[in-house]
């Protein structure tokens, strides 16, 4: 059962509402590292948490996640793609479909699904009921991370599905509800996401849904969340370093001088990151 009508209530009751799509790799770094991370400041911000149902197929594999996610301090609502994202697009179901296309043009199947089903739409004048549904089992590769889940249930994952769906949902909120929301944040390290973004931005005139310029999106990457936490003093440097163990692509720019900005895009070993942060007023992440 979808939540399309409890978040168009919540939503309706005022405007300037700040909405936070969850991702699975995100609620992961912040359930496992919950002393640095606890759900009532992380989550603050926010007017309303949403999760794509097949994002919530990844979380339910982890009852850490699930406990983590229980004790987020603010309404959430789990948005079934099959359900409401079509009340989401106001049943316009041709133009919720290049939205699906433009967001996962990165997959061969999604592409090779997309091309058929554009077929199959010339030949019917309409598209199947089930094609969404349809989409998810076949439009993404199938990877088993692992034999089974904490609950002893197989693991398979659909990858890319995620982001996918969250970049739909993104998009969609923007259409329904632009007059009722400032702000839209993806809680996400995943850096495709930015790519399909921009791509999303190019397409949607052609799509023929309202995107509203003064409706933001925004990234919450976990080297975002690690810079709030040693603002806040909820971590040290050398929680930093432990936390941060990998380089990662950042994007951020540096202040100058002369009152202008430098924008910098590149991958950020933890060394240089530790640097930064000791100097963060100068600089803002955007990635």
């Amino acid at each position: 059962m979808g939540n399309y009508h409890d978040l168009y209530a919540a939503l309706k009751k005022k405007k300037g509402n700040r909405l936070l799509i969850l991702d699975n790799n995100n609620l992961e770094f912040c359930s496992q590292h919950e002393w640095a991370f606890p759900p009532a400041q992380i989550f603050q911000h926010y007017d309303a948490v949403l999760i794509p149902e097949w994002v919530y197929a990844e979380i339910f594999h982890s009852q850490k996640r699930l406990d983590y996610l229980s004790k987020i301090n603010v309404p959430y609502f789990i948005m079934s793609e099959t359900e409401d994202y079509p009340e989401l697009a106001g049943y316009q179901e041709i133009r919720l479909m290049k939205l699906f296309k433009h967001a996962s043009s990165s997959g061969s199947k999604a592409r090779k699904y997309f091309s058929a089903l554009e077929k199959y739409y010339g030949q019917h004048d309409d598209l199947p009921k089930d094609w969404i549904a349809t989409f998810y089992q076949s439009g993404f590769d199938t990877k088993e991370s692992r034999p089974r889940d904490d609950r002893g249930v197989p693991i398979v994952l659909k990858k890319n599905a995620g982001e996918t769906s969250i970049l739909v949902l993104a998009y969609l909120l923007f259409h329904q509800f632009h007059e009722n929301i400032n702000q839209v944040t993806i809680f996400s390290s995943d850096r495709g996401s930015l790519t399909i973004k921009e791509q999303i931005l190019t397409y949607l005139p052609k799509m023929g849904l309202i995107h509203s310029p003064a409706v933001s999106i925004s990234f919450k990457s976990s080297d975002i969340l690690l810079i709030e936490a040693y603002q806040d003093r909820r971590i040290d440097l050398e929680d930093v370093k432990r936390l941060r163990k990998n380089r990662k692509s950042v994007i951020y720019t540096m202040s100058l001088e002369d009152f202008t900005a430098s924008r910098h895009e590149y991958v950020m070993d933890t060394e240089d990151f530790l640097k930064i942060l000791q100097e963060i007023d100068h600089y803002h992440f955007e990635f």
